[in-house]
C-alpha cells in the first residue's frame, strides 16, 4: 500500500495554531488518505531535519509585537543563521499565519518565515495566506485548508509503508522515549476497557430530515433559521490518543495541592497590597497590585510578568454538578496513551500533573472559560442525546454554520458551562475533556515600576470587567486571573514568571525624546521608565516629564476624550519631536481599535506638519529603525 507524507509544523502560544494543526491531521486521515507527521516548530533536529523533507506546511500564529510563539523561537533563529541560499531548494512549502491586523505587526512571524523560506530556495506550491482575528480567523483558515489539498496532492512524492519514518516499530519506539509506555501494566489493562469506539467517517454530510419540527425558542445560540434547511459539511471527528481514569485515593496518595505550573523559570511571590484606584460609580474598576519578590527575579521597565492563575472556584464547582462529578471531586485522575491510539505524535497532556484529584485539574490545569474551538463541538454532537441540540452543535461546527459560530459563541466568548446550559442533552465524558479543553495559561500584566526604585517589589495593574449575563452567557462572570487577583487574600504566594521585551525598552541615551501613549493601565510601564530615570537624573533638573496630557473618555463635557484628541490638538509640536528630533515613541495598552487609531493619528498629523511625501514609508521606517515601540494586548 502507498501512502503520500508530509510534514506539519506549528507554532503556538495559546493553543489556537495547535488546534487548527490537529484538525489538519484529521481531515488528512479521514477524508483524504494522506499520512501526516505533525510536530512543533522547535521540534526541528529533534523530530525531523528540514535537511531531509520534501514538503512541509506551516501554522503559526505571533506573540508579543509580532515575535514568533514560545515553541516556534528555536526554528527561527536556526534559519535565520543560516547563510546558504540553496539549503531548501529540495523543499515546496506553504504557510498559514494567525494574528490580529490591530496590531501593526500583523502575522509577523508567519510573513518572515514565508519570507525566509525562499530566501532559503523553497518553493511555495500553495499561496501563504494571513488569517485575522479582528474578524475571524475561521474567514480565511477553513477556505485556505479546503485549498489546500488539491494542491498538496500534485506535489507530494509516495512513501511506502516500510519507509522507517513511518514504520510501526519506530512509533513505537518514539512513545516510549516520550515516556508514554511508562504506567505500570495492572493500570494500562484497567484503561484498555475504557477504549474509544472507532471513528465514524460516514457523518462528513448531515441532512436536516432526522429534525423534529416542535416550535423553536428565541435562543439564537441553539436555533437558526438561515441554515436549517442546508445540508452541513463537517469537519471528521478528532482522534481520540488518551484514556482517563478516575480513582478513589489510596492511603498512602497525597494528590497536589499547591498551585502548579508546567513553565520554566517560574519565581515565587507573595501578595503584600490589593488597592483599588478608581470611585465606586466607575464602569470598571482599576486595581493596583504590590507582590513582594521571595526569589531573585531580573527585569527591565517595559517587561512583564506572567501570572499563574487558577480557574473561579465557584464556576468550577458549578461545571462539575452541571456534568454530574460533584462526588468524584476529590477522585484522582489517571491518563495513560490508548492501546488503541493511532496517532504518531500522542503524548501525556504535560499541563495535568501525575497525581492530581479532578477537581484540582479543572481549578488548575485545564481551560475552561475561552470558546470552545470548532473540533470541541464537534465531539459534543456525539453526547447530545436531542436531536434538534445535535443539529444546532452541528452547524455550529460546520462550514455553512461559520458565521452563526462567530456571532454567536467567538464574539460573546461564551464558555464550556454557557455551552453545557444551552444544550441540555449534551454530557460529555471526562476522556473528551480531559484531551481536548486547552491548558489553562498565564496572564501578562505589564510591570509599572523599576527595580532600581523598590528592589525586592513588583507593581501592575489591571482592569476588572464584569460580563453580564446576556449574549448567550448563562452566569456572570469577571476576567479568570483578575478575578481570582481581586479575591485572593493578602499573604498569598502568587507563582510569576518573566516575559522579556527587548522590543519595549528605553533608549540608551537619555537626551532622545520620549513620546509615551498609553490609554488606560497602558500607562503602567511608563511609570516605571520614569522611575528608572529618575535614579539617573532628578525630575527637577532635567526636566524630565515635560508636558502630561490626560484623555477621560467617560467624561461627556471632557474637552478630550481619547488620546488621540491630544495627539492632534498637539500634532505641530509632536511632529517636530518625531522628525526633527528623532524621538521614540511608545504605545501600551489594550487592542481594541486603539493601536491603529493612535497609528492612524499618528500618521495624520506628520502629513500635517511635516515634508513627509510618503507616511506610510516613513512610518515603517519608524518600526524598522524601533522608534515606533508597541505593548499590545488583546
Amino acid at each position: 500500500m502507498t501512502k503520500q507524507r508530509f510534514v506539519l509544523l506549528f507554532g503556538s502560544e495559546t493553543g489556537q495554531c495547535k488546534s487548527i494543526a490537529q484538525g489538519v491531521v484529521d481531515v488528512a486521515h479521514e477524508q483524504q488518505d494522506l499520512c501526516i507527521d505533525l510536530f512543533e516548530l522547535d521540534d526541528v533536529d529533534k523530530q525531523f531535519k528540514l535537511e531531509e523533507e520534501p514538503v512541509i506546511v506551516i501554522i503559526t500564529s505571533s506573540t508579543g509585537d509580532g515575535e514568533p510563539p514560545s515553541n516556534a523561537s528555536k526554528f527561527w533563529r536556526k534559519i535565520r543563521r543560516e547563510k546558504n541560499p540553496k539549503y531548501l531548494s529540495h523543499m515546496k512549502y506553504t504557510v498559514l499565519g494567525l494574528g490580529d491586523t490591530n496590531y501593526s505587526n500583523f502575522c509577523n512571524c508567519g510573513k518572515v518565515l514565508d519570507r525566509r523560506f525562499e530566501e532559503l530556495g523553497a518553493t511555495r506550491f500553495y499561496p501563504s495566506n494571513w488569517a485575522d482575528d479582528a474578524v475571524g480567523l475561521e474567514k480565511t483558515v477553513e477556505p485556505w485548508l479546503e485549498g489546500l489539498w488539491p494542491e498538496i496532492k500534485k506535489i507530494l512524492p509516495s512513501i511506502t509503508d516500510d519507509n522507517p519514518i513511518l514504520s510501526k516499530e519506530n512509533i513505537g519506539e518514539k512513545l516510549e522515549k516520550s515516556e508514554t509506555t511508562s504506567t505500570k501494566d495492572s493500570l494500562e489493562t484497567s484503561m484498555k476497557q475504557l477504549a474509544l469506539k472507532e471513528c465514524s467517517t460516514n457523518t462528513s454530510f448531515v441532512q436536516h430530515s432526522t429534525l423534529s419540527k416542535e416550535p423553536k425558542t428565541e435562543d439564537n445560540l441553539k436555533y437558526s433559521s438561515l441554515i436549517a434547511n442546508q445540508t452541513l459539511t463537517l469537519p471528521p471527528k478528532p482522534a481520540y490518543s488518551l484514556c482517563v481514569q478516575l480513582v478513589e485515593p489510596k492511603e498512602e496518595e497525597e494528590a497536589c495541592k499547591n498551585s502548579f505550573s508546567t513553565d520554566a523559570y517560574v519565581f515565587c511571590s507573595k501578595l503584600v497590597k490589593r488597592e483599588c484606584l478608581t470611585h465606586e460609580e466607575a464602569l470598571k474598576s482599576v486595581m493596583f497590585i504590590e507582590l513582594e519578590l521571595i526569589q531573585q527575579f531580573d527585569y527591565q521597565p517595559g517587561d512583564s510578568i506572567k501570572i499563574v492563575c487558577e480557574n473561579d472556584e465557584y464556576e468550577v464547582d458549578m461545571l462539575l454538578k452541571r456534568l454530574g462529578w460533584t462526588s468524584m471531586a476529590n477522585n484522582l485522575v489517571h491518563i495513560i496513551i490508548s492501546p488503541d491510539n493511532t496517532k504518531k505524535s500522542a503524548k501525556l497532556p504535560s499541563h495535568i500533573p501525575d497525581l492530581c484529584t479532578l477537581k484540582y485539574a479543572f481549578l488548575h490545569c485545564i481551560d475552561i472559560r475561552s470558546c470552545l474551538r470548532k473540533n470541541i463541538l464537534r465531539l459534543l454532537v456525539e453526547f447530545t442525546s436531542d436531536c434538534d441540540e445535535r443539529r444546532r452543535l452541528e452547524e455550529l461546527c460546520s462550514k455553512e454554520g461559520s458565521d452563526d459560530y462567530i456571532k454567536y459563541m467567538l464574539d460573546t466568548n461564551l464558555s464550556l458551562l454557557d455551552v453545557l446550559n444551552h444544550f441540555k442533552t449534551c454530557q460529555p465524558d471526562l476522556q473528551t475533556l480531559i484531551e481536548f479543553l486547552p491548558p489553562l495559561i498565564s496572564r501578562f500584566y505589564s510591570i509599572c515600576n523599576s527595580p532600581l526604585h523598590d528592589i525586592p517589589h513588583i507593581y501592575f495593574v489591571y482592569s476588572l470587567f464584569n460580563f453580564d449575563i446576556k449574549d448567550g452567557r448563562t452566569y456572570d462572570r469577571h476576567g479568570v486571573c483578575t478575578s481570582w487577583l481581586s479575591n485572593l487574600s493578602i499573604g498569598s504566594n502568587i507563582s510569576i514568571q518573566n516575559r522579556i521585551n527587548q522590543n519595549f525598552r528605553l533608549p540608551s541615551s537619555l537626551d532622545i525624546p520620549l513620546i509615551m501613549i498609553g490609554p488606560g493601565t497602558g500607562v503602567a510601564p511608563f511609570i516605571g521608565f520614569l522611575q528608572h530615570i529618575d535614579q539617573i537624573k532628578t525630575y527637577q533638573h532635567a526636566n524630565i516629564l515635560k508636558y502630561l496630557f490626560v484623555a477621560a473618555s467617560r467624561e461627556e463635557d471632557y474637552e478630550y476624550r481619547y488620546v488621540q484628541d491630544h495627539i492632534r490638538a498637539n500634532g505641530k509640536e509632536l511632529s517636530r519631536l518625531i522628525y526633527d528630533c528623532h524621538a521614540l515613541i511608545y504605545v501600551c495598552g489594550d487592542i481594541k481599535q486603539m493601536s491603529r487609531d493612535v497609528r492612524n493619528t499618528i500618521g495624520q498629523i506628520l502629513k500635517e506638519h511635516s515634508d513627509i511625501e510618503n507616511i506610510d514609508d516613513y512610518m515603517k521606517t519608524l518600526d524598522t529603525s524601533q522608534r515606533y515601540l508597541q505593548d499590545i494586548w488583546s
